[in-house]
């Protein structure tokens, strides 16, 4: 009896401190943000890793970096001697990065890099009050600003697998965006509120770019902290008339996400899914199957990316609106993570994202209702039920 009393009172704490913890963590949201700005579409890890490396080189005043993952391995470390170089010159570095997610990262090399002078802070370290949420939270976003003048933001962390090199897992496919123009001050604004929460500063570091009329692109920017990213998505597919594209590694939408994407399919819009045919995590990919079934018994058409793995996070909507960023669709970048996400609507650049989601669609598998049934064995169903279960904290 006083065992099942406990245990009722730790679960009713444990609760309290989820709900009231993400009610604080939502309360941070920043605004969504609308700029001027150009992009450079960034589709391959050799590509993005080239123009941030080499911005790096060229910086002349200061370089801000937020990543959700970096490895100590050999890109890692390349990544950390050019800060080093740079913070040596006399360059203002900061490094971001979150705790769990870069939980590898040698004591030996933090100090080498504070040692330079740059200056280090991890994202969601543990402590009171919401302590279960926080150790829950993450900040999933990965940002980086060059002297106020380049930005980027995507889907890349810094490791080896980023450039295909994990034998495991293969070829990595994934979007990033470089950008200019005003649209680099709204990431240096969800740069500085990051950083001032995990330091206690006043980080308040504005960018200097080119006049507003020098860009004729409109970007929005959407901080999330548990609930912006969700509720976009929500709202866009409750509004698409004629198709909708989603390519996320995690597809864990939840019932509500789901039935709105049922909704969309039976008034006719076109729903393609592309997800990897290899899971890089244990139960995310039992878990979308109770999802993925009844959008297949709906006509959408879902293919798995199988020449490597697919970490691209992207939505298109009706062709018009394209939205790329660090947000899975999934529970835990709805709810529980800081994500960042960069919306256009600029016919060339959306192009340029079909060419590529084209070519990735080339390199993937169809997937039936027949060979899902096939897939779905005794052993699988049970992860299935396990993966649902936790699905939240996947």
């Amino acid at each position: 009896m006083w065992i099942v009393l406990l245990l009722a009172i730790l679960c009713i704490l444990a609760w309290i401190d989820f709900y009231f913890g993400h009610k604080k963590q939502v309360s941070l949201e920043l605004p969504p943000t609308t700029a001027k700005g150009e992009m450079q579409f960034l589709s391959t890890g050799y590509h993005f890793f080239d123009a941030l490396f080499e911005d790096i080189k060229n910086a002349a005043t200061y370089i801000h970096i937020q990543f959700y993952i970096l490895r100590d391995d050999e890109l890692g470390q390349e990544l950390c001697s050019l800060l080093i170089q740079q913070a040596q010159k006399g360059v203002e570095v900061r490094l971001l990065l979150d705790l769990l997610g870069s939980h590898g990262v040698k004591k030996e090399t933090i100090q080498s890099l504070k040692k330079a002078g740059i200056h280090f802070q991890y994202s969601n370290k543990p402590g009171f009050p919401y302590f279960l949420y926080r150790v829950n939270h993450r900040n999933h976003r990965k940002v980086a600003i060059i002297d106020g003048k380049i930005g980027y933001a995507g889907g890349y962390n810094v490791g080896n697998e980023y450039i295909g090199k994990d034998t495991k897992l293969g070829d990595w496919r994934d979007y990033h965006m470089r950008l200019k123009g005003s649209v680099v001050g709204a990431l240096q604004q969800s740069f500085n509120n990051d950083w001032n929460v995990a330091s206690g500063e006043e980080l308040k570091v504005s960018t200097s770019t080119e006049p507003a009329d020098a860009f004729l692109n409109d970007f929005m920017l959407v901080h999330s902290n548990g609930k912006a990213v969700y509720r976009f998505f929500y709202e866009k597919i409750q509004r698409s008339k004629k198709s909708i594209l989603i390519g996320s590694p995690y597809f864990i939408p939840g019932k509500k996400m789901n039935r709105a994407l049922l909704r969309a399919l039976k008034r006719g819009v076109k729903l393609t899914l592309i997800v990897p045919m290899n899971p890089d995590h244990a139960l995310v990919q039992e878990a979308s199957y109770i999802y993925l079934k009844p959008l297949l018994e709906a006509g959408a058409e879902i293919y798995q990316f199988h020449e490597g793995f697919y970490h691209s996070k992207v939505l298109m909507f009706d062709e018009q609106i394209c939205d790329i960023g660090t947000a899975n669709f999934d529970f835990r970048s709805f709810f529980f993570n800081d994500e960042i996400n960069c919306i256009f609507t600029d016919k060339n650049y959306i192009q340029e994202v079909k060419n590529v989601i084209e070519s990735d669609l080339a390199r993937s598998e169809k997937l039936t209702l027949t060979r899902l049934k096939k897939i779905r064995t005794l052993k699988v169903r049970l992860k299935e039920a396990a993966g649902f279960i936790i699905s939240p904290f996947l």
